[in-house]
């Protein structure tokens, strides 16, 4: 069991920026910027390429776009990213919230 899979089931406790009962948000242990969250769904799916419901793609970017809101990263730059193809940490799919962003040159 990865350990976003321990979160989801509370074996391990983490503080959560928003949950509900499909996507769980928190912050990166090794943060790249000020505001660095990862949204994460609590139903395990490894990769991206993996996702079958696309309802959750919806879900995800609803979730991103209150984060964006609420971390007071519009019109300051962000990057919401998603790691796949054995390039992720964590074998479990999971986007990240970066930012405040420079702009792009």
């Amino acid at each position: 069991m990865d350990i976003f899979c321990k979160i989801a089931s509370g074996e391990v406790g983490k503080d959560f920026i928003y949950e509900d009962e499909e996507l769980m948000v928190f912050e990166d242990i090794h943060p790249e910027k000020p505001v660095h969250l990862l949204i994460v769904p609590k139903k395990h799916v490894v990769d991206f390429i993996d996702v079958e419901d696309h309802s959750l793609f919806q879900k995800i970017m609803k979730v991103a776009q209150k984060m964006v809101k609420e971390k007071g990263l519009v019109g300051k730059g962000y990057r919401l990213k998603v790691n796949g193809g054995g390039h992720q940490l964590v074998d479990h799919l999971h986007f990240h919230l970066i930012g405040p962003m420079e702009k792009a040159k």
